[in-house]
């Protein structure tokens, strides 16, 4: 479905957002392969040679994840410049996932500073600033979204007919 409506700047922003990120991801994935195949190499001992190919092993595999999704990260960033239905669907979805990978980091950042009485404030509040700030940014993203202009621009909702005064 073609969309002949204007976009939205905070679409516009969001995209941004999203192609920064799956560059950054298709990068981290990358760098992690090519660390994976370094860890892998020769050492000297046994032992360090056994930990060295654990870790090649996990970077491989962990950069072998990232790469698929800043992939999907590109191909949001062009549905969501498009207008594309799918990509606002995406875009919800993984929003509450990082909603509550927050949540959930936040409670377990929280519950394991409160097991260590000192300093008990400042490892609270240090440690779950940067959760907070990105469950605020998520929500605020997640409530734009849902706005009836922002909808329309994704065909997922009828456009507000112009009021006449």
């Amino acid at each position: 479905m073609q969309n002949k409506q204007h976009r939205p700047t905070g679409v516009t922003i969001i995209a941004i957002l999203t192609i920064i990120s799956g560059i950054l991801l298709l990068l981290s994935g990358i760098t992690l392969v090519a660390l994976g195949a370094l860890f892998s190499g020769n050492s000297t001992s046994t032992s360090s040679q056994a930990v060295a190919q654990f870790f090649g092993v996990i970077s491989v595999a962990v950069g072998g994840v990232l790469l698929p999704i800043g992939i999907g990260y590109i191909v949001m960033f062009y549905g969501l410049l498009k207008g594309k239905g799918w990509a606002w669907t995406i875009t919800i979805i993984l929003l509450f996932i990082g909603i509550a990978i927050q949540i959930l980091s936040t409670s377990v950042i929280t519950a394991s500073s409160l097991e260590n009485t000192k300093n008990v404030i400042s490892g609270i509040v240090g440690s779950v600033t940067f959760p907070l700030i990105g469950l605020a940014i998520n929500i605020v993203i997640l409530y734009y979204l849902y706005r009836q202009h922002v909808r329309a621009y994704f065909g997922k909702t009828k456009p507000k007919p112009p009021t006449t005064v």
